[in-house]
């Protein structure tokens, strides 16, 4: 089943040209870092260098989650979901492997991310990981979030517009270190910018280690996904 969700969506992509544009723009992201990065490394400051890597990554994410995000709206709109519900296949195992693709193309492309900025020669391997991780977690979250909040694909790219807001915790991250940071956990993205920020930007934090920030990232990502399916599920009596 894996595999023909897997076709229909690799389909999507090709054939409707708004699908095609994200994945274009995805890799015009990748294609501009390669770029970018390296010249800011010589002619900006380390924070301007690190806060637009931090961007770069969740954004990779928030692509995927789009393209995801409208495929299912478009299930929605085609009856599809709801049909599921009289046949064999379990509509949660059909969600699931949407949102899963979307996680796994997260994952290529912020590897992709990672060696067309350089980011693994900064970061160590583990914190690589954690990063990788996480990050990623912003596609089928931001597939979710969409659902969760519009019934057309006119309001989900509404939602989808909103969705960057979510990128303020992040950015806020490597202003804070002291208690206040916590206040800043609600965003999923936060976590992953603070592990990218303890190897760049060598102070003392609140929490210490990354892999603290890592397990409290890996929690908050999990219970956001669950109960925005909860809402989504509630929503389209699924």
């Amino acid at each position: 089943m894996f595999l023909k969700v897997l076709k229909h969506e690799l389909k999507n992509m090709t054939r409707d040209r708004m699908y095609a544009f994200f994945v274009f723009y995805e890799l015009l992201i990748i294609a501009i870092s390669i770029w970018l990065i390296p010249f800011l490394k010589e002619n900006a400051t380390d924070l301007v260098m690190q806060l637009t890597l931090i961007v770069l990554i969740l954004m990779t994410g928030i692509v995927f989650g789009a393209i995801t995000g409208f495929t299912l709206l478009d299930d929605q709109d085609d009856g599809v979901l709801f049909s599921l519900k009289v046949t064999p296949i379990n509509v949660n195992v059909y969600i699931f492997l949407k949102l899963l693709m979307s996680y796994l193309f997260s994952v290529i492309a912020t590897l992709i991310l990672f060696f067309a900025t350089g980011l693994h020669q900064t970061l160590p391997l583990l914190d690589l990981l954690f990063v990788l991780v996480l990050s990623s977690f912003q596609g089928p979250l931001i597939a979710l979030i969409m659902n969760a909040f519009s019934s057309n694909k006119v309001e989900g790219f509404v939602v989808m517009k909103l969705t960057g807001l979510t990128l303020i915790g992040p950015i806020l991250a490597l202003f804070l270190s002291d208690w206040t940071e916590l206040l800043l956990g609600i965003f999923p993205g936060f976590w992953t910018a603070r592990i990218m920020s303890i190897s760049m930007i060598p102070i003392e934090y609140l929490l210490g280690a990354s892999w603290v920030y890592f397990s409290l990232g890996i929690l908050v990502n999990v219970i956001s996904l669950f109960y925005i399916f909860r809402y989504f599920k509630l929503k389209h009596q699924l």
